[in-house]
């Protein structure tokens, strides 16, 4: 693992790393602002953030992913589980590798399954 991320990183080198850097950014953002226009949704904070955040839903996390798994989507990570404080709150990362489709698809797939 550790020679494949040292190639990796040789490779891209220290412009190639500052765009995949800029890629998770936009694209955690983006996909930020999507989600938290959801009815029920929210940005746990609004403090800043580079690939991943916390989002509040309205409905526990592990029904919604649950559901999201019949659209073929790994939901986030539920917080609830190990903090109790944050019941109801999904831990979202995004990477250079998912595409704007695959944000909007999550996006509908949420919308949807929210008001089960």
């Amino acid at each position: 693992m550790a020679l494949a991320s040292a190639v990796y990183l040789s490779l891209m080198g220290k412009q190639g790393l500052r765009q995949v850097a800029e890629l998770c950014y936009h694209k955690a953002h983006y996909a930020a602002e999507r989600l938290a226009a959801l009815p029920g949704f929210s940005l746990w904070t609004k403090g800043p953030f580079f690939h991943e955040f916390v989002l509040h839903c309205p409905r526990p996390v592990a029904d919604l992913n649950q559901a999201l798994l019949d659209f073929d989507i790994l939901g986030g990570y539920d917080l609830g589980q190990d903090y109790p404080e944050l019941r109801d709150h999904m831990l979202l990362a995004f990477t250079e590798m998912n595409s704007r489709e695959q944000i909007d698809a999550l996006v509908e797939a949420l919308e949807e399954v929210s008001h089960a």
